[in-house]
């Protein structure tokens, strides 16, 4: 970030938010406040299609075409052969476990074992219902019939007896595990980075297939700083500012050529080595039609 700001002479004024439904009702509610906005590949389209964000002008993002080529192409980024958002990085979501309690096993299915009960955590958001779905053999995991999700709450509701807590943010992830308080739990790599870097013992799965959210940069409709904001989203995709997300956060980055701006430990251990690879056949969290209903049936779930 001091990087751009050093380079145009401005200053980035950065808004969080608490959950990515929380994103789209500030967007709707005016997106006047931003230039630039962070949208996970789930809302994207929902994004595009109420006008919240427009094309971008890819003559001023070279750095686009180094990302890989799936990314490119992605529906979540694209309409009517215009791309409305730059992928930035990809959160696989993993399983974090601590491998002093469990040193081996990569199923999903560590997440309803009775051994871990009181000390398995989840994450309190719709893609939960996704992964266990996928887990479950189901295929069309976004756009799931009345019966399928019926009978993703029930395995849930099975579970939850097991369960210590639903967790929101990456923080809540990191104390409980910290505190001793669950050993497994769906997650984030930066949670895994981060308890790492705190000595913690763990180590971290994919399901199969990966499930995976993009995070991608668009451009706020109407916005006045047009052509600083393609500058921006240039920036972030270049391999420079890949490699310091990458080293930073964990997270997957969406430029390959960041390979040659982080500690070949940083990508090995990462195992960006095989990312091309998990790209093409990860789960890439699309647009959810039934949406209200997906939280409908989690809140269900908590509630039960």
């Amino acid at each position: 970030m001091k990087n751009f700001e050093d380079a145009h002479g401005v200053q980035v004024a950065k808004t969080y938010v608490g959950s990515n439904d929380e994103y789209m009702a500030k967007l709707a509610a005016g997106g006047g406040d931003y230039d630039l906005v962070v949208i996970v590949s789930s809302l994207g389209r929902r994004a595009i299609n109420a006008g919240f964000v427009e094309p971008l002008d890819l003559s001023l993002i070279p750095n686009f075409q180094s990302i890989y080529p799936r990314l490119q192409s992605g529906g979540f980024i694209r309409k009517d052969d215009q791309v409305f958002g730059a992928p930035t990085f990809v959160a696989i979501s993993p399983i974090t476990v601590n491998t002093e309690v469990i040193p081996e096993g990569n199923d999903f299915g560590l997440l309803f074992d009775e051994r871990f009960a009181g000390r398995i955590a989840m994450w309190d958001d719709v893609s939960t219902l996704g992964d266990v779905a996928a887990w479950m053999g189901i295929e069309d995991v976004w756009n799931m019939s009345d019966d399928q999700l019926e009978a993703v709450k029930q395995k849930l509701i099975e579970q939850k007896p097991m369960v210590r807590t639903y967790w929101s943010q990456a923080g809540e992830a990191i104390d409980l595990f910290m505190n001793g308080e669950v050993v497994i739990s769906n997650s984030w790599s930066y949670i895994t980075s981060e308890l790492k870097a705190r000595g913690l013992p763990v180590r971290e799965f994919y399901g199969s297939p990966p499930s995976a959210a993009v995070d991608s940069h668009f451009i706020v409709s109407g916005t006045p700083s047009r052509e600083l904001a393609h500058a921006f989203i240039d920036h972030i995709l270049s391999p420079q500012s890949q490699g310091a997300i990458a080293e930073i956060s964990g997270y997957t980055p969406s430029n390959p050529q960041s390979v040659d701006f982080m500690p070949a430990e940083t990508w090995k251990t990462m195992g960006l080595d095989a990312v091309g690879e998990v790209v093409e056949r990860m789960n890439i969290w699309e647009d959810i039609p039934r949406r209200s209903r997906y939280l409908e049936v989690l809140s269900e779930v908590k509630a039960a």
